[in-house]
């Protein structure tokens, strides 16, 4: 099982945002709630608890490595497969898009430019910015992490890819920036954005356990990803009752098999019906280019007259804890 000791959030359409004037209190209410740590929320634990964290960032399963920072992904099934509660991650979208592209235009606008950049900014948000003469030059905006401070008040680390020197290479710089929003939809930049220092993995830790050796496991697992990943086979056969996984279409491999399964529990070598465990495991997958890569996935395994896929983790529902017959 991957244990997280710390943990490390998505787009709209251009007009989702409305660019009305905020008041300057929840400027200030802002600027009080992003004075504290703001400079490090990629491991800012205790806060990401409050993001979309279900739905967002871990849109495709087979997009394979584990994530950086998937809490959910380790300990007991029972406790940790539940989704992470959230307050609107709808907003949280609009926030990160917004940021994004108020971090984007800040870096691209040049002298003459600065009415758009003032009409993104709160009512009371400093204004003595000053545009250089030519409009500079970025290359791609990783969409930004929006880290939700208050009701109403927000931070977005966005992700840019700049030129550094004159021989045309670039850097991932992060820029951050404060944004308010209120109950009407209006949304807006609480400053100009401020360059950060880059986010580091710090003291996180894994823990994938050991190396599972149980047949029955090994050749449910085997089978699954087999149907899963290349369509040799049904998945629905595999799933635990009340599972609902589909097979990835278009596949993008030619060839896939199993590298390593490890739990940090114990498999019962007399399972009894409705016994949970969560595995981690490593597939070697080769794509229709011939190119090799290694994937990563939780999986839970529900016993009933054998072991069957329950969930793959974080992105379908909890099952049935431990003990509880399907």
């Amino acid at each position: 099982m991957l244990t997280l000791k710390r943990k490390k959030t998505e787009t709209a359409p251009e007009d989702a945002w409305i660019q009305d004037e905020v008041s300057p209190n929840e400027v200030e209410d802002q600027a009080a709630a992003t004075t504290a740590d703001t400079g490090h929320a990629w491991t800012n634990g205790e806060r990401f608890k409050t993001l979309a964290a279900t739905g967002l960032l871990l849109a495709s399963c087979a997009a394979g490595p584990l994530a950086l920072g998937l809490h959910v992904l380790g300990g007991t099934p029972e406790t940790q497969t539940a989704a992470v509660e959230v307050q609107d991650p709808a907003q949280s979208q609009r926030v990160s898009e917004f940021g994004t592209a108020f971090v984007t235009q800040y870096l691209t606008a040049a002298r003459g430019q600065e009415d758009q950049i003032t009409g993104m900014l709160a009512r009371g948000a400093a204004r003595n910015f000053t545009l250089p003469e030519t409009a500079p030059q970025i290359g791609a905006a990783a969409p930004g992490e929006a880290v939700q401070t208050g009701a109403s008040t927000w931070v977005v680390t966005v992700g840019v890819d700049q030129p550094n020197g004159p021989d045309g290479a670039t850097v991932r710089r992060y820029w951050q920036v404060p944004v308010v929003t209120d109950t009407s939809g209006a949304i807006a930049a609480g400053s100009t954005p401020s360059l950060i220092s880059t986010p580091t993995a710090g003291d996180l830790e894994v823990d994938l356990g050991d190396n599972v050796s149980d047949k029955n496991v090994e050749d449910t697992v085997s089978a699954f990803i087999q149907a899963y990943l290349v369509g040799q086979g049904e998945v629905a056969p595999l799933l635990a009752p009340g599972t609902s996984v589909t097979a990835v279409t278009p596949t993008a491999f030619t060839e896939v098999s199993v590298s390593s399964i490890t739990t940090t529990q114990e498999i019962p070598k007399s399972p009894s019906e409705g016994d949970l465990v969560r595995i981690q495991v490593s597939v070697s997958a080769t794509a229709v280019d011939g190119s090799n890569t290694q994937l990563g996935y939780s999986l839970d395994l529900r016993y009933r007259d054998r072991w069957e896929v329950a969930a793959i983790n974080p992105t379908t529902a909890s099952p049935t804890p431990t003990g509880e017959n399907s």
